[in-house]
């Protein structure tokens, strides 16, 4: 054993005793140097992530609600994804409702016009090859009310009944109709003219019912799709707070991380120096014996 000494404030000397075996300021040193590599590589991890939670060793009830959020967040995408498809075969749907309502009182109009029984027969052949003209229109609208395969007017789809919330709730349905000419859910028929005169008068009974029938269709629509586009908005804003929320329980401050790691270096640093000193006293050991 060997010893260094100092005076304290009475002018009596200590000795700091210590082994050319067992170098305790060594070891304590290289103990505060392993701690000072654990928080410098958790903080440069913090800052290339930019998060401070990154795993469950981290903080094992904070990971677990992060995860519990990251599936909401998840959820909520497939929500609104969902939703966009019915709302655009909804959207394509209308349209072409309400195309066929402006047809119906084109046709309408033809149909007045000959069920006329002064007007003569001239006249009536010309205004049913105009009505003809418009009734075939109407299938033709049908056909093309289709949005990534999908038509609800041609009787080839079910409803449409998208994801309203990450429970896998439906609360909405998109309904189909066939409205198609002679289809069932209108009284439109592909065999419709107004020529001869009383065809007329039996043509223009079925327009009044058809434009009834395409308006409550098209409300139906209206309403469906007010209600889907509501839900998508508020879909929207929930998973936007979730996302703060989880922001704030898992993302890292880069600015406080930054000075941090200043620090933490710096103090590396003077660990390092302080195990260099600390490894040269056992050679304090030879000079007490002259070497």
């Amino acid at each position: 054993m060997g010893s260094t000494a100092h005076k304290d404030q009475k002018g009596e000397a200590d000795a700091m005793p210590f082994s050319v075996n067992t170098n305790s300021s060594a070891l304590s040193t290289a103990q505060s140097l392993k701690r000072s590599d654990r928080d410098l590589q958790a903080i440069e991890s913090r800052i290339n992530t930019g998060r401070k939670i990154n795993g469950a060793k981290d903080d094992g009830a904070i990971f677990a609600l992060a995860q519990s959020l990251r599936a909401d967040l998840s959820g909520f995408g497939v929500v609104q994804e969902s939703m966009d498809l019915a709302i655009a075969v909804g959207e394509v749907s209308l349209a072409a409702v309400e195309s066929i309502s402006d047809l119906i009182i084109d046709m309408k109009e033809k149909a007045l016009a000959a069920a006329d029984p002064s007007l003569d027969d001239r006249s009536r052949a010309i205004l049913n090859q105009d009505f003809i003209r418009l009734r075939d229109q109407v299938d033709k609208v049908v056909g093309n009310a289709a949005f990534n395969d999908l038509n609800l007017l041609n009787a080839t789809t079910p409803a449409l009944q998208p994801a309203t919330d990450v429970k896998g709730g439906r609360n909405v349905d998109v309904p189909p109709y066939d409205i198609r000419l002679g289809g069932s859910d209108t009284d439109l028929i592909p065999s419709m003219v107004i020529d001869p005169l009383q065809d007329a008068k039996d043509s223009l009974t079925r327009l009044e019912s058809a434009l009834e029938q395409h308006t409550n269709i098209a409300n139906v629509y209206g309403g469906r799709l007010r209600t889907l586009q509501t839900t998508r908005e508020f879909a929207v804003k929930t998973s936007d707070v979730l996302q703060k929320n989880l922001g704030t329980l898992v993302d890292a401050d880069l600015g406080r991380e930054g000075a941090r790691l200043q620090a933490a270096q710096t103090q590396q640093q003077l660990q390092v120096q302080s195990m260099s000193i600390a490894n040269q006293l056992p050679t304090f050991a030879l000079k007490l014996f002259g070497q």
